[in-house]
This record gives structure tokens, sequence and C-alpha cells, in this order.
């Protein structure tokens, strides 16, 4: 690693720290007890201001995919005998005044005279400046103006969609929506509500439907299809998804015919969420109503999901009809097999996840059996490992253990979510449980680190940075394959902003040697001090 590498990463570090401190330590207030509804206003949307800033980057950096090359070559070319340190050491008063706003207006018990308009402009603004600054460390300015300059069009196009992103995914979590648009959901809802019944009466004849309840099932289960199930949120899901799909792989797509999959993915999944509504009533009335309210209504929407996006990608591959280049696809064996043995771990966990958390009432008491499955795939594929370098160093052990101080200050104090896991180990036997436990320590600490860490650091990483992975060193770095890698990785936990973090950890434990090792390592020895921290002293919710 260059010097230049390792500056620009040492910057990335040093906000991703600060960004941990200030959101560990703090806590927007609440405000519904005062009446100057503007500064309100303003404070709740401080909760949301840097999400809205997490999705325009992300939406950028994905739209500037096809130019980072260039970009980063420029960013590296410009930074060379650059005076950051300046910068950098103004970035730093900036953060600690900043700081010591932050700890006057979010303390405990909220100061009503902090908490005002005039604060909060003050510090929006040091938290701008202190941004900046940073970004003026990591480049000169003359690098950023020229590349606002130069690719304005896809900037634009990247702000807005962030924000657009942020807005659809926060209305579908908050329920909150125009008139307009709850509307439309209303409607479909309404369709949604007649084909679960229509599904309902091919099988049960004591059906209970009341169209203007929104109310469906039988007399032994039956639930409300109100707005919120009317399947909006799998059509946003997999509209977002193709637009991502469709821009990365526009090169080996035809247009405008694969715009087709946009009607028939939206088609497939809000039809799929009626048949899992139908299967929901069929489980709590057939079988479990534990079941299909907590597993099964959980995870099966995920699961069409993914089913639904891997035939669209396999639709779009296959048939003429959306392909650019079928006549001239050739296929490398050694290639194939090495991604085929680096991947399929991680979607074999990942179905088996969703499978059996689907038919679980809240405790996955199949976990064993998950577990046992995945090490199966993982012995399968024990030639085509023993190639990968699995030697370690003692920095990979210090990296995980500084991930795991990260994780720890980032976990919420309450342990609630934990104690319903801890219920349902003391209903099983000691033997069952016992069983469970070490089934639940040995995936955690062995298998799921070994799993991820081929399928991020081993294939994604070097994916990013070339078509050809195979070719790709394990330890080459790029801005794009690091970064992105990391979001992935960090989208695949429920505590997503940890796993972003956790994520460029293991990234660098690979840099330091180019050893594949490392990052398992790393990743083990987090995982294995969450499992003795769990053990000890009960803090259950760390497996939730």
């Amino acid at each position: 690693m260059d010097r230049s590498t390792f500056r620009h990463l040492f910057l990335v570090a040093i906000l991703s720290i600060e960004i941990t401190a200030i959101t560990a330590c703090y806590e927007v207030p609440v405000l519904l007890y005062y009446n100057n509804s503007l500064s309100a206003w303003l404070f709740d949307f401080s909760k949301d201001y840097w999400q809205v800033a997490l999705w325009v980057v992300g939406a950028c950096f994905v739209i500037l995919t096809p130019h980072y090359k260039t970009v980063f070559d420029q960013l590296f070319m410009q930074s060379q005998g650059y005076r950051w340190p300046v910068w950098l050491t103004l970035h730093l008063l900036s953060f600690a005044a900043f700081a010591t706003v932050t700890s006057l207006i979010f303390e405990k018990p909220a100061n009503p005279l902090h908490l005002t308009a005039l604060w909060f402009s003050a510090w929006f603004a040091l938290a701008s400046a202190t941004f900046i600054l940073w970004v003026l460390a990591l480049a000169p300015s003359n690098f950023w103006l020229t590349l606002i300059r130069q690719k304005r069009i896809e900037l634009l196009v990247g702000v807005l969609l962030g924000i657009c992103a942020w807005m659809l995914i926060g209305m579908l979590a908050r329920q909150e929506a125009p008139l307009a648009q709850k509307d439309l959901w209303f409607f479909l809802s309404g369709l949604t509500l007649q084909i679960v019944h229509k599904l309902l009466g091919w099988f049960y004849s004591d059906l209970i439907y009341e169209p203007e309840s929104s109310v469906v099932g039988t007399v032994s289960y039956f639930g409300e299809v109100t707005y919120a199930c009317s399947g909006i949120e799998g059509v946003s899901l997999i509209a977002v998804f193709l637009a991502v799909y469709l821009w990365l792989f526009r090169k080996d797509l035809r247009f405008p015919q694969v715009l087709w999959l946009f009607p028939l993915g939206m088609l497939a999944i809000w039809l799929a969420n009626a048949v899992r509504i139908a299967m929901l009533i069929a489980i709590g009335s057939s079988f479990s109503p534990e079941v299909a309210g907590m597993g099964f209504h959980a995870q099966a929407g995920w699961i069409a999901f993914t089913l639904i996006s891997l035939a669209a990608i396999a639709l779009s591959h296959r048939m003429r009809f959306f392909t650019a280049y079928p006549s001239k696809l050739v296929i490398d064996t050694h290639s194939n097999s090495l991604a085929t043995a680096l991947l399929v771990p991680l979607l074999v966990q990942m179905a088996a996840l969703m499978i059996t958390s689907a038919f679980s009432s809240g405790f996955d008491f199949l976990y064993p059996i998950r577990i046992g499955i995945i090490t199966a795939v993982l012995f399968c594929y024990r030639k085509i490992y023993s190639k990968l370098v699995w030697t370690c160093s003692w920095q990979a052990p210090v990296i995980g253990t500084l991930v795991f101080i990260i994780w720890m200050l980032l976990e919420p104090n309450d342990n609630n979510s934990g104690m319903a896991l801890l219920q349902s180990l003391e209903k099983l036997s000691g033997g069952w449980a016992a069983v469970w436990l070490v089934f639940r320590v040995f995936g955690s600490v062995v298998i799921v680190p070994i799993v991820e860490e081929l399928a991020f650091r081993g294939y994604l990483i070097r994916k990013l940075s070339a078509k050809d992975f195979e070719n790709v060193p394990e330890g080459h770095f790029s801005w794009l394959s690091f970064l992105l890698s990391s979001l992935f990785f960090g989208l695949l936990h429920d505590r997503w902003f940890a796993g972003i973090l956790a994520g460029m950890g293991y990234a660098i434990a690979l840099y330091r040697r180019g050893h594949l090792g490392d990052a398992v390592v790393a990743h083990m020895t987090t995982n294995a001090l969450i499992a003795i921290f769990v053990l000890t002293q009960g803090r259950w919710a760390l497996w939730v």
C-alpha cells in the first residue's frame, strides 16, 4: 500500500471514528412539548439529515461507477504534494467545536434554551464546516470543482435518486405519505384482498371476508389487509434493484427491450405478496398462528423478493430479447468454479436463514440444521479453498478487537429484544439448549466469518476492481471495491452502520498483507468476543 493510499484510508478512518463517537454518545431529543414548531421541525430533521447524505453519496457513487477509474486517478494525481495536514488540523478544530455544541444541545435532560432555530443553525453550520474541511483534506478544491463541472449531470441524477430513495424508504417505514399515494395503496390493497380471498376459497370453506373492514381469513385465523399490505414495499424494492442492476450491466443488455423487466418484476412481486398473505393465513389456520405471525410473516416477503430478483437476472442474460450479446457469451470454467465456490456458501446461508426463520415462531430452533448444511457446502469446495492464502498475522486479531469495540459502542443498551431468545432457551431441556448454544457459538465464530469473508473479501472486493476477478491479487486496493464491498457487507446486517465499519476493518486486515486469512481471523475475533460477551454478560440482544 503506497503512502497516498494510506493517507486517504487514514482520513476515512478519522471521519468514521468521529461519526461513531457522535452517534454513540448523543441522541436527538424529543420535542413534543415545545411550542417552537420551527425548532421542533429542524431538530427532527437532524435525526435524518445524515441518512439523506448517506443515500445521496451512495447513489452518486453508483452513478459514477463507469467513471471511477478516471476519478480516482485524478484524485491521487492532484493529491500529490498537497498540504493536507493544514486542512486536517482545521477539520479537527472544527470537529471539536461541533462536538462541544452537540453536547450542549443534546444533553440530558434537554435544555429548552438550547433547542432553538439559532442553536440549530450554529450546529448545522459547524457540522457542514467539519465535513467540508475533511473533504478539502482528502483532495484539493480544484479536484472537487473539476469533478462537479465534468460530472454535473451524473451527480445531479445521483442527488435526486438518493433523496427520492430516502423519501420512499422513510414513507414506507413510517407509513407517512401524501393522500394521493395512500389512495393508490388502498386501491392496491383492495385488489390484494380479493386475490387472497379467491386463493383461500380453493382450500377453505369457512371463510371470513369483510371488504368494508379489509378483513379476510378463516374462522380460526384471519387478518386485516391494510394499505401497508398492498405490496407497494416489494414493488418499490424490485424497482430500485432493477434500476441499479440495469445501470451496472447496461453494456450487456439490450435497450429499450430490457425495460420490460420493470412491469414484469413489479407485477410478479405484487402477485407474490397476495400469495404470501394467503399462505400466512393458511399456516395460521392449519399449522401454527405463532409461526404465521412471526417467522413466516417476516421472511416470506424477502424470499419472494430474492427469487424474483434472481429470475430477472437469469431472464436478462438468457433471453435473446433482453441481452445484447447472446452469441458471444464465453464461459471461463476456472473463473466460474472459483466464483461459485466463493459465493455459493453465502447464498446457501441466506436461503437457509430465510427458510428456517420463516418456519419458526421467533426462536430459530432449526439453527443447528442451517449450520450443518453450510458446513457441508464448505466441505464440498475444500479443494478450491486450499489454493487460497489462509495464513494470518498478529494484526488480524487486533483489528478484530477494534471492530468489536466499535460494534459495542454502537450497540443500544436496551436488552429487551434478547429476552425472547433467553426465554425460548429456558423452555428447552438442558441437553437441547446446550446443543443449540454449541452450534450457535460454532456458527457465529467459525462458519459465518468464513462464509462472509469468502464472498465479500474473497470475491466481491476483487470483482469490483476488475471483471476478470481471478487475476486480481487478493490485496489489491481500489476505493470503489473498498467502499462498496463494505457498504454491501453492512446492509447484510441488521446493525447496518456498525456492519459498514466492520466491513472496512476486515478489508483493511486483508490489505495489510494481501491474505484472506487475515480478514477471516479478524472477523472470527470480533464474533468470538461478541459470543463471550453474550454468554458471560447476558447480552442476548447481540445474537438477535
